[in-house]
């Protein structure tokens, strides 16, 4: 299915950026997909191969209507729908977000702390990896009770891990080893 959700993903990037609705695109996508998930039985419509296609294509409209959402977004969801492919909406819309991202030349960071970080501390972090990918740089903010302080840094696979707990397990390991 990835490979599916990134042809479907692509196209509409293609789209967006060509148009300059990239942003606006992205909030839609993300309102439908929030839609979606909160109502299971608009879900199991989409799902329900006995409902004519027509009916789905009519239900949508007064939907996508109340939303107000652009053309863009709009056909492609009526693709979606057309090619029973709207099942798959999350997953297309997760691989239109990173497409896009990487096309922007943004990469996302994940930071987990044991306290809120203030707006300053924030900002510094926000510069340091920055300058450490040499890309701008979106952070998404996690609290964890099982950190006694410190941070940690999740780009991609890559995991900076700057908790006191790993500081105390490397002095460990090193009083250990001597």
């Amino acid at each position: 299915m990835a490979v599916i959700a990134n042809r479907y993903a692509k196209a509409l990037v293609d789209v967006s950026l060509k148009l300059g609705q990239q942003e606006r695109v992205g909030k839609e996508l993300n309102r439908f997909e929030e839609l979606l998930s909160q109502n299971k039985e608009l879900s199991s419509f989409y799902a329900n191969p006995a409902i004519p296609l027509a009916k789905k294509r009519d239900a949508t409209s007064e939907i996508l209507a109340k939303l107000g959402f652009c053309n863009t977004t709009s056909n492609f969801i009526f693709i979606l729908i057309d090619k029973h492919r709207i099942n798959y909406f999350p997953e297309i819309r997760r691989a239109f977000q990173q497409e896009m991202n990487e096309r922007l030349g943004i990469i996302q960071a994940e930071i987990t702390t044991a306290f809120e970080v203030d707006h300053e501390t924030k900002k510094r972090l926000e510069e340091k990896l920055a300058g450490l990918t040499g890309k701008k740089v979106f952070l998404k903010f996690n609290l964890s009770s099982a950190l006694i302080g410190g941070v940690i840094t999740r780009i991609g696979d890559t995991i900076y891990d700057g908790s006191i707990r790993q500081q105390l397990e490397l002095i460990r390991a090193r009083l250990s080893s001597d």
